[in-house]
């Protein structure tokens, strides 16, 4: 190629990187404008099925801000969001809470739990945290059924809750999904973020460089849960009940993983791509083909495993058509 071939071509590919994200914002933007809009567009139908996209994205995002910037695969998610579902709507509902406080005792129910049991279990690593997590969830889930919390928790009669409308239920859960991006965003840019990062890469060389590494960890552990917690509130008024095979729903754990690693792990857009797309193509599998909605998941877990095993978000960096920022 000629020198002036050369110079076109790196002016041409340095037009696209900046033609990229202000084409990527305005995605947002219009993203955005479409969700505030959409109770006054659409019947219920389609707000319930856009608050399901937003609750999948809030939980996807949460758990992507602490284990995708890790690299610590939290098994137990489920754990704080039905944390959340049962101390918000015991707020509510026994407490005499107003909504809003309701939701919000609810994370911080599962942030402190969060804290509690970060410190001695953030100090086990790799698959030994995985496995810790996932029976600390179970265990969670058989203990909220017991005798010992039947007062609060009603055991497996489980608790009724009418709060607020599917409008209320549909900004509250717009909102945080919002936040929860948003902090991605920030994290993902600070100094915080880039430890997270370090402990991903190499937790012993980032020890070695000064890094707290389990106070970095218990920090974005408790934030992650605070986030899933809340959301898991807001939830619980969507459904009107609650029990503990429902709150403590495996699938609140799996489904957000599925679509942060379809996204892109570490990322903060690959959480939202993966919980908007998977949830669409959930609801239209489970619409038309009913139970074979799982094979159809099964089939996408496999092209993405062999096509994008970083997930789109990273895979689209990789070819150009995304910055390589950590800002997305």
């Amino acid at each position: 190629m000629s020198e002036s071939g050369s110079m076109r071509a790196h002016a041409s590919a340095r037009a696209i990187e900046r033609a990229v994200p202000a084409f990527g914002a305005t995605l947002l933007l219009l993203y955005a404008a479409l969700a505030l809009a959409a109770p006054l567009m659409f019947e219920a139908s389609w707000i319930s099925l856009l608050y399901l996209t937003l609750y999948f994205i809030s939980l996807a995002a949460a758990w992507n801000l602490f284990s995708g910037f890790s690299g610590y695969i939290n098994f137990g998610y489920v754990a704080f969001i039905g944390i959340g579902m049962y101390a918000s709507v015991i707020a509510y509902v026994d407490l005499k809470f107003d909504i809003i406080s309701a939701y919000l005792f609810g994370g911080m129910a599962a942030a402190v739990f969060a804290a509690l049991i970060g410190y001695p279990i953030l100090r086990i690593r790799g698959a030994y945290f995985s496995i810790a997590m996932l029976a600390i969830a179970e265990g969670a889930r058989v203990l909220a059924g017991t005798e010992y919390l039947e007062p609060f928790t009603r055991g497996g009669s489980g608790i009724a809750v009418l709060a607020g409308n599917l409008v209320q239920q549909y900004y509250a859960m717009l909102a945080l999904a919002a936040v929860i991006v948003a902090s991605s965003m920030l994290i993902a840019r600070s100094r915080f973020g880039l430890s997270l990062i370090a402990v991903r890469e190499d937790e012993a060389a980032a020890d070695g460089m000064g890094v707290n590494t389990t106070t970095v960890k218990l920090i974005a552990f408790v934030i992650s849960g605070f986030f899933a917690g809340t959301a898991g509130g807001i939830h619980a008024t969507f459904v009107h009940y609650i029990e503990p095979f429902a709150a403590f729903d495996v699938k609140y754990t799996m489904l957000p993983i599925i679509m942060a690693i379809f996204g892109g792990l570490g990322t903060v857009v690959g959480p939202v791509v993966g919980g908007l797309f998977l949830e669409l193509v959930s609801d239209y599998a489970w619409l038309h083909f009913g139970r074979m909605n799982v094979t159809l998941f099964g089939l996408i877990l496999m092209g993405l495993i062999l096509w994008m095993p970083d997930g789109v978000v990273v895979r689209l960096k990789e070819l150009g058509l995304l910055p390589k920022s950590r800002m997305i």
